[in-house]
């Protein structure tokens, strides 16, 4: 059985992409403390990477591939753990700073490396918070059962509400004014 490899911390960039170069590998989640504290458990399951690095006619490194996980995140809805599986695909130009990143064309996202070097692993952290769901829900039926579009709650259960609203009085004797 093959043990997988364990990601580089950081490349020479410039380099990999006049080889065409390729990275792959995988690293586990408590590595990437940002993506961790969104959460509920990042031991579980490692982040798998593969990408491959090139030059294009302006001299610009692109960097594209794929990263893949399961995060284990809160339901915003019932408050339950779920699995959210993770494919993220990746394609950027690295840059140098700001400037640089406005003259991206864009269907490629700016990649900020430092100096000659790129930080692989905060690539990755980068690509997973920005595919992360805004909202997180899980799709257990007793969880969606409860719920219609948006987040409302459904019709019987505002009823319920309304019903035992104790400044139901008060809307009543607005309009009896």
């Amino acid at each position: 059985m093959n043990t997988p490899r364990a990601l580089v911390s950081r490349v020479d960039y410039r380099r990999l992409a006049t080889q065409q170069g390729r990275i792959e590998g995988c690293l586990d989640l408590v590595r990437l403390d940002r993506v961790a504290a969104e959460t509920i458990d990042a031991g579980s399951e490692p982040v798998v990477v593969d990408l491959v690095f090139r030059e294009d006619a302006q001299r610009r490194v692109h960097v594209e591939g794929d990263i893949s996980t399961t995060l284990r995140l809160e339901c915003q809805r019932c408050l339950n753990a779920f699995d959210q599986p993770m494919n993220v695909d990746v394609a950027g130009v690295v840059v140098g700073d700001d400037s640089a990143a406005a003259n991206v064309p864009r269907e490629y996202e700016p990649v900020l490396a430092d100096g000659d070097m790129l930080d692989v692993h905060a690539l990755v952290a980068d690509e997973l918070l920005l595919a992360l769901p805004s909202v997180a829900r899980c799709s257990r039926p007793e969880c969606t059962a409860q719920y219609v579009d948006h987040d409302m709650p459904r019709s019987d259960e505002q009823d319920d509400e309304r019903r035992n609203n104790p400044f139901a009085v008060l809307s009543q004797l607005k309009r009896d004014d």
